[in-house]
């Protein structure tokens, strides 16, 4: 009876991993759908070229506005819109969006809530020059007026600035295409998805032996695992938050964000530059020095450098006991640095380095287990997969999967994990103390004749 209910949990466990898996791997095609097929999606902040020099600024009027007010602009884009999120108007009065070069002209007459208007081209320079103005009616009446802080543009039209955090501090790259990096992002992330799969026995055999062979040694494989981890960690991440609010203490964004797909694609890339930062440099490198310097005749001084800068878990057992401690200090101290950052340089409120921390903890433990692919994909989940199904649908206004519903099935796994960790981790706890038990009393027994 009790090994039934094993293998029918072992089997329902397997269905859950199998599921996200196939989640993940259809969050990675969608991300191409929306970045490549999906026309005038990007929605930047608005950067005003009218100086010369770029400057990140709204596009905002007094409130209220005056009579008369206008604003000047300058787009350096092949092509935009401007979104207005809010516009309020007085009865009989008009905004009014000009291009200077084309006298191209987009009036509004009432109010309303992210409203676009018409597509506004460049001219020979390449930058689109515009007036915004809101024309009185002759009474002299005023209401609240408008403001815009993005525009909508595509993916093919624009530059983007990578950046490599060296430890903490982020070193610019040079420009780019943003639809390159888009598509070099995508395919970096497949790749780590095929690393994790193919790892420690597959995640294909990994499942189909699964109900046959103690749980733990299924989570060897870090694509199986990878569900359960991530869930997990949503949920205590989750039950965190609420519970700094409830004190007092807010862990959410203190900055103005850009239009959805403009958010996916920069916390995208943060997963890229961040892990190089907190998992790569500040534990992969020192362990990867020490790993090196303790090789001796056990393995190859560059195959031990190598295996602990990218994937120390593949380190030969020996040596990783003796660098134990050394990875459990990097871990600790690159954990709190990636909370503190989050507060100081990202824009969060306090309450974020205790969660990023947290996130820290779990994702230096997956690189140390697993290797720098597990940690990217751990990072991945929080900051693309659950996030791409609310992207699609402030997009296409269609539902590929209800983004509610994934995230409650995403929040039932985690609950799940969680409990399975915990009774996994107290049967583990309780079989160490049963051998420590045996190992005491075999060592309190009298000597044998022949030991004499």
């Amino acid at each position: 009876m009790l090994e039934g209910l094993k293998v029918l949990s072992r089997i329902w466990l397997t269905f859950i991993s199998v599921g996200l898996v196939a989640l993940f791997i259809a969050s990675i095609a969608l991300g191409y759908h929306l970045y490549f097929e999906v026309p005038m999606n990007m929605e930047p902040l608005i950067v005003d070229y009218s100086t010369g020099q770029p400057v990140l600024r709204a596009v905002e009027s007094p409130h209220p506005y005056t009579p008369g007010w206008t604003d000047r602009l300058v787009l350096r884009v092949p092509y935009a819109k401007l979104r207005f999120e809010n516009i309020t108007l007085e009865g009989g009065d008009m905004l009014v969006v000009e291009q200077v070069d084309t006298a191209e002209k987009w009036t509004y007459i009432l109010n309303g809530t992210g409203v676009l208007t018409s597509t506004f081209y460049s001219g020979p320079d390449g930058t689109i020059k515009l007036v915004i103005r809101i024309v009185d009616d002759g009474d002299g009446k005023v209401a609240w007026g408008v403001k815009a802080r993005t525009y909508l543009t595509d993916i093919w039209a624009l530059k983007a600035r990578p950046y490599l955090f060296i430890i903490v501090y982020p070193v610019a790259l040079p420009a780019v295409p943003a639809w390159g990096l888009a598509a070099f992002m995508q395919a970096f992330f497949t790749a780590m998805i095929m690393a994790c799969w193919i790892q420690n026995g597959g995640f294909v055999r990994t499942a189909l032996r699964c109900w046959k062979r103690p749980f733990l040694k299924a989570l060897r494989n870090p694509l199986f695992a990878m569900p359960f981890v991530a869930t997990a960690l949503l949920v205590s991440e989750i039950g965190l938050t609420i519970l700094m609010e409830a004190l007092g203490v807010g862990a959410g964004l203190k900055v103005e964000l850009p239009g959805p797909l403009s958010v996916l694609f920069e916390a995208s890339y943060a997963v890229i530059a961040e892990e190089i930062g907190f998992r790569l440099i500040m534990i992969g490198l020192p362990l990867a020095v020490a790993a090196s310097a303790k090789a001796g005749g056990r393995e190859g001084r560059l195959a031990a450098f190598l295996k602990g800068l990218f994937c120390p878990g593949s380190l030969d057992p020996g040596l990783r006991r003796e660098l134990r401690g050394l990875m459990a200090f990097l871990i600790l101290v690159s954990s709190l640095v990636f909370g503190l950052t989050h507060v100081l340089f990202g824009g969060w409120e306090a309450g974020k380095a205790v969660t990023a921390t947290l996130a820290g903890l779990v994702a230096g433990i997956c690189f140390t287990v697993y290797g720098f692919h597990a940690s990217v994909l751990l990072h991945w989940f929080f900051n693309y997969q659950w996030m791409i199904w609310y992207v699609a649908y402030e997009l296409t206004g269609q539902c590929v999967l209800e983004p509610e519903l994934v995230l409650f099935c995403e929040l039932a796994v985690g609950a799940l994990s969680l409990l399975v960790f915990l009774v996994q981790g107290l049967r583990l706890a309780v079989r160490r103390m049963r051998e420590r038990e045996e190992r005491k009393i075999i060592e309190e027994l009298p000597p044998t004749w022949w030991e004499r």
